[in-house]
């Protein structure tokens, strides 16, 4: 009887772990692997130092992978369990890099931790998504009740001030896309949604006026119409644009764009590292980019139509949500149809909160997966 017990369980964790998306895992490790390329060439090249960009890179996805299939394992409903501490948590982080966090280009967003550099906004993202799902999956149909859609707002809102504080205005941005999707696949009402979207305008205004900081709107302004500073805030942006259309249908090779190898563009390995890219493998290049990220988008769509329960499907839109709005935006800004707002794109540009934070959710994601068909849990 132990026997056949035991062999009913094996069965049983054989069948979970046949529903890992492979997919998913794959079109992950192309995106950083063409990321650890751009960055290798957007450094200058050459040989490869312990101490240079593309190494540092490679050593946060080795840390990070191992991160992706620990939170696989784990069953996503006990992550359900601990969303408030989890919110907490990210309140707290958020908090304290205003109080000790390293101040690079003006901007706050950074906890120095030794060797390494944490920026608390990026798991920040994973916090307030676990923590809105929960929110909406345990009020259920009581979210068609105002105070509740209220509730969840406000629930965004607050890590979205403290992030704006610091100041970063896309990451803002991206709590916002996130809160709004995720509150339409809710049973809220279309009604409440609706008078957000008609109000939107009225608040962008308000906003404009006595909100934004005075370079937050020249950087708005600059994004549309760069030739307003050419030398200055404009700079980066049109070389950007040139790189980009200097590189052809194939490209100019691993070493990129002249741009580029005369240092012409900057930032390239974060912000414009889209642009990099563009100057290394062209137009076909780019194409391929996307496409792989729009396979990972199906794949994280997917999770939404299979999850047994709104929790599961609310945390697979919020991560759908922000991988997309990174990527849209950063692409967007690179060839001027977006402004200059400072978001990586996802698995690509340098950085290890960021990455960590995207295989991180990822892995919840596959927990979907891999613990849906558990019948008979319960928690507490």
């Amino acid at each position: 009887m132990g026997t056949v017990v035991t062999s009913l369980q094996t069965h049983r964790r054989a069948a979970s772990w046949a529903a890992f998306d492979p997919y998913m895992a794959i079109t992950t490790l192309v995106l950083i692997g063409f990321g650890l390329v751009a960055i290798w060439s957007a450094e200058g090249g050459g040989a490869l130092r312990l101490d240079s960009l593309a190494v540092r890179q490679f050593i946060y996805a080795l840390i990070g992978l191992p991160l992706l299939i620990g939170l696989s394992w784990v069953d996503y409903r006990y992550i359900k369990s601990m969303a408030w501490p989890i919110y907490g948590l990210t309140l707290a982080l958020l908090i304290l890099v205003m109080l000790v966090g390293t101040n690079i280009g003006g901007s706050v967003r950074w906890i120095e931790l030794g060797p390494i550099t944490v920026q608390p906004s990026e798991p920040a993202k994973l916090g307030v998504i676990v923590a809105l799902a929960a929110f909406i999956a345990n009020r259920g149909e009581e979210m068609s009740r105002l105070k509740n859609f209220v509730l969840s707002g406000l629930l965004v809102a607050l890590p979205a001030l403290l992030v704006y504080q610091q100041p970063d205005l896309g990451t803002a941005g991206v709590f916002a896309a996130i809160w709004l999707a995720m509150v339409l696949f809710s049973p809220t009402r279309l009604l409440y949604v609706a008078g957000v979207l008609l109000a939107s305008p009225v608040v962008a205004l308000f906003a404009w006026k006595y909100v934004l900081h005075d370079y937050m709107r020249e950087r708005l302004l600059i994004s549309f119409e760069p030739e307003r500073d050419y030398f200055g805030a404009g700079f980066n942006i049109i070389q950007a644009q040139i790189t980009i259309g200097t590189g052809g249908w194939y490209g100019n090779g691993l070493a990129g764009s002249m741009q580029s190898q005369l240092d012409l563009l900057r930032v390239r390995t974060t912000d414009f590292i889209f642009a990099h890219a563009m100057g290394m493998f062209g137009f076909i290049g780019g194409v391929a980019l996307i496409v792989t990220y729009l396979i990972l988008l199906w794949r994280t769509s997917h999770v939404v139509t299979v999850a047994p329960d709104l929790f599961g499907r609310l945390l697979a839109v919020g991560v759908t949500v922000m991988i997309f709005f990174q990527a849209f935006v950063n692409m967007g800004m690179n060839v001027g149809i977006m402004p200059v707002t400072g978001l990586p794109l996802p698995f690509i540009s340098l950085g290890g909160s960021s990455l960590w934070t995207l295989l991180a959710s990822l892995g919840v994601l596959q927990s979907v997966l891999i613990h849906r068909r558990r019948i008979g849990f319960k928690l507490g």
